[in-house]
């Protein structure tokens, strides 16, 4: 699909969609992802892609992507929802990637509006875009590609997409801006139907998709691409939906503050970071994201982890220009081995030890977590200790600091992970 390189592939795209260029697009989700390249060039551009694939045959897609310090994480559209909120991403993609999007009552591209914002973009490139001059290499007819594409055009049209510009390979949709074309859906015998109130709209976690149209909330007047403010003012603007967190200790300010100063503190006591020794970063119990805004400046990206059973934060965090991800710390996170150089976890085990045992999850951090990678724990003191023993057996270096505040309740440990292998091993 990029022929002339990904770079001048994107440099079309940005003349179909002037917004890229302006700050109006800050997120991006590219399904199928291959190695990247996509989310790759637009990193370069200021635009924060999740890269999104399974190992299929084509391999470990996502590991290659990791390997080269682009975000991605391992998933599929099949059965579940996505581990993101409803309305978050400014743009989808999809170039070639093989999905049946007008299959199975179109459930697939149904959960693609689910995720993207009101008033943001779905490209596609591939089949069956421009089909005039490309079915001879698809192995197909000519009537058949006008067929799905005309079924492609039709489905989008029902769930409110608009075609919003296309050329050669590249057709662009924007999703309605607000929810007066959804009116229609209120006719029993409209398909797809939208959506009851029974199931909440970020609900991701083991949740089965849904053959309806999940409606954006119509109290949000301010979440729509073109009414949240640009790039890189959205990243310090307060979101409409911050009001819809409960249980929340801290509010979004104070949370900004803490890791303006936060982030300081660590930089002297982990010099690595703003080097090109860390860039990818994981923040494994992620709030509204203050930690990953305080290190927007610096050469790395961060993947904000939010718990499945905490306040849901992670809508205000996509408000904000920044990607992350649901999870539960009791499983396995959707990565490969040795994929990130720094996580940072504030108080997670404080808030989950009661559901799973912590050398769990500090195994999973040890899987993850890249040799001679780095992890930040800020914890109680009651945990600091039992955290230290436990790292030590996993052969990690770590030491014990105060936080910036010198509030004794809380400690750091800044440890690493060493590089070791059995002295048992038969390997040659």
């Amino acid at each position: 699909m990029f022929p002339r390189g990904v770079s001048a592939y994107v440099d079309l795209m940005q003349d179909l969609i002037p917004e890229m260029t302006d700050g109006t697009i800050r997120t991006a989700i590219d399904t199928g992802c291959g190695v990247a390249s996509w989310g790759g060039d637009l990193l370069d551009r200021g635009i924060l892609t999740v890269s999104l694939a399974p190992r299929d045959n084509h391999e470990a897609q996502v590991q290659f992507a990791l390997e080269r310090g682009i975000p991605a994480i391992l998933g599929i559209i099949s059965t579940q929802r996505l581990p993101f909120p409803s309305n978050s991403f400014d743009m989808a993609h999809c170039s070639r990637c093989l999905i049946p999007w007008t299959e199975f009552g179109g459930i697939y591209l149904l959960e693609v509006h689910r995720i993207l914002r009101p008033g943001g973009f779905w490209v596609l490139s591939g089949p069956p875009v421009n089909y005039e001059h490309r079915w001879r290499g698809w192995n197909t007819t000519v009537e058949e590609q006008k067929s799905d594409y005309e079924k492609l055009q039709d489905l989008l049209s029902s769930m409110c997409f608009k075609l919003y510009s296309k050329k050669d390979d590249i057709a662009v949709w924007q999703k309605a801006s607000d929810n007066s074309c959804y009116d229609k859906l209120a006719d029993p015998d409209a398909y797809p139907p939208k959506c009851d109130d029974s199931l909440e709209p970020d609900a991701a976690w083991y949740t089965p998709l849904r053959s309806c149209v999940v409606l954006p909330n119509p109290k949000l007047k301010k979440s729509a691409l073109g009414s949240l403010p640009k790039w890189p003012e959205r990243l310090q603007a307060a979101p409409e939906r911050v009001s819809d967190v409960h249980g929340m200790s801290s509010s979004f300010k104070h949370d900004d503050s803490k890791w303006k100063v936060g982030v300081k503190h660590y930089k002297k006591l982990l010099p690595a970071i703003g080097t090109d020794k860390v860039r990818n970063v994981m923040d494994m119990n992620a709030g509204y994201g203050g930690f990953a805004a305080a290190l927007t400046d610096d050469p790395l990206w961060v993947m904000n982890v939010v718990s499945s059973y905490s306040a849901n934060t992670l809508a205000v965090v996509y408000d904000r220009g920044l990607i992350g991800a649901y999870h539960d710390w009791c499983e396995a996170f959707s990565t490969y081995p040795r994929t990130y150089d720094l996580l940072h976890l504030d108080g997670l085990f404080t808030a989950e030890s009661h559901r799973c045992e912590m050398k769990y999850v500090l195994l999973e951090m040890d899987r993850i977590l890249r040799p001679e990678g780095y992890a930040i724990i800020r914890e109680s003191s009651y945990f600091v200790d039992g955290i230290a023993t436990l790292a030590k057996g996993m052969r990690w270096s770590c030491r014990k600091e105060d936080t910036e505040d010198r509030v004794q309740k809380e400690k750091l440990l800044i440890c690493q992970k060493k590089l070791w292998y059995s002295s048992g091993s038969n390997s040659r």
